[in-house]
């Protein structure tokens, strides 16, 4: 996921930002909207959150006849008087207690309202999902609104990060400005955050797989069962013997490649190469304003290295294999990946080999990884 900050990635939101070579006042224009973007959708988070803190405290506190507005979730200000009368007639403790902290929860919240609306005055009216609309469907129909040809909007939305789906609810910014383009995904008054969506989503592919495998495993048993069987057979009847054959290469062919697919599930695959060739080949791509992030070849057959992660935890290259004469720096592809957190990276004294521990193996399984190296 590209961003400008990590203060920007810190707010729990889904950002999409693009930056373009040129026009430098340009990609600082959408590097200020993004920012604001993203801190008035944490902003509004905040006030759902100290809204629902407000409703419990009322609740606990047995008041029904107070409702804050479902809009802002602030109190009236006879609502609030009421409750500070009652604050100052009450002698049960707890009771108070309950009802100050909806006080002081009301105060909190006017304060981020008034935050929200003088960020919101700041930037583009934002489009709301609805059931059915797409992140990409929605880019689409705002720059051609802005007089973007549809060829041209599409090679601007193939250059951001774009959500695969959205929940309704959820705020789209959309920024343009002299052919350069940036989106934001906020929240909103969605039921789930983008992240969150997106967790879900990475996790039913994931249970997709787990299902392709579990059915895979029970074929291998099917399969041994036949074999048994087959064997049992052809000490009996020579006319099967030929149909033995060809069954058993297919037990062998199947093995194989279950065999096959648990090393490829297993494993990190992953490239070495000097970083400007690998822009130039086209497996990377170098932004201005941003990290190193995957090109138009980047594509499983130029993954040719692996590593298999239920055997091993590191890995390591050299000079010569990433076709330079000494390694200075190595910059890891995708940029999602922290050093120090998911891999440690060690460049020996003499310059000539480099050793990756991967930390966090769970980040690189049947993951692709490029390591691209500067002298």
């Amino acid at each position: 996921m590209f961003k400008f900050t990590r203060h920007a990635l810190a707010a729990g939101l889904a950002a999409a930002v693009l930056v373009l070579p040129g026009c430098n006042r340009e990609n600082a224009k959408i590097k200020e909207q993004t920012e604001k973007a993203a801190q008035a959708g944490q902003t509004q988070e905040q006030i759902q959150a100290a809204g629902q803190a407000q409703q419990q405290a009322l609740q606990k506190a047995g008041v029904t006849d107070v409702q804050p507005n479902p809009d802002t979730m602030q109190l009236t200000d006879d609502q609030r008087k009421a409750l500070e009368d009652r604050i100052k007639n009450e002698k049960n403790s707890s009771y108070q207690a309950l009802l100050q902290e909806v006080i002081d929860k009301d105060k909190q919240i006017k304060d981020m309202n008034t935050k929200l609306d003088k960020l919101k005055s700041e930037l583009p009216k934002p489009d709301v999902a609805h059931p059915g609309e797409s992140h990409y469907g929605l880019a689409m129909r705002f720059l051609q609104k802005q007089g973007v040809g549809k060829a041209d909007a599409k090679k601007l939305i193939d250059n951001v990060n774009i959500m695969e789906k959205l929940a309704p609810g959820m705020e789209v910014y959309h920024f343009y400005s002299n052919g350069v383009y940036g989106t934001w995904v906020a929240k909103g008054r969605a039921r789930i955050s983008p992240n969150e969506l997106n967790r879900q989503e990475r996790a039913k592919v994931e249970g997709e797989r787990d299902t392709a495998l579990a059915q895979n495993e029970k074929l291998q048993e099917e399969v041994s069962d036949l074999a048994t069987q087959k064997e049992q057979l052809t000490s009996d009847v020579a006319g099967l013997q030929q149909e033995k054959t060809t069954l058993t290469q297919q037990v062998s062919d199947l093995t194989t490649l279950s065999e096959k697919q648990k090393t490829d599930l297993n494993s990190l695959h992953y490239i070495v190469g000097n970083r400007k060739e690998l822009e130039k080949q086209g497996v990377i791509i170098i932004p201005i304003f941003a990290k190193d992030r995957a090109g138009a070849k980047w594509t499983n057959e130029a993954f040719a290295n692996e590593v298999d992660l239920r055997t091993n935890d590191s890995l390591t290259f050299t000079s010569a294999d990433a076709g330079v004469t000494k390694i200075g720096k190595v910059n890891v592809v995708p940029g999602s990946l922290v050093k120090d957190q998911h891999y440690s990276l060690t460049i020996a004294p003499d310059k000539q080999s480099a050793t990756v521990k991967l930390l966090d193996k769970s980040r690189f399984t049947n993951e692709k990884v490029v390591f691209a190296v500067s002298e």
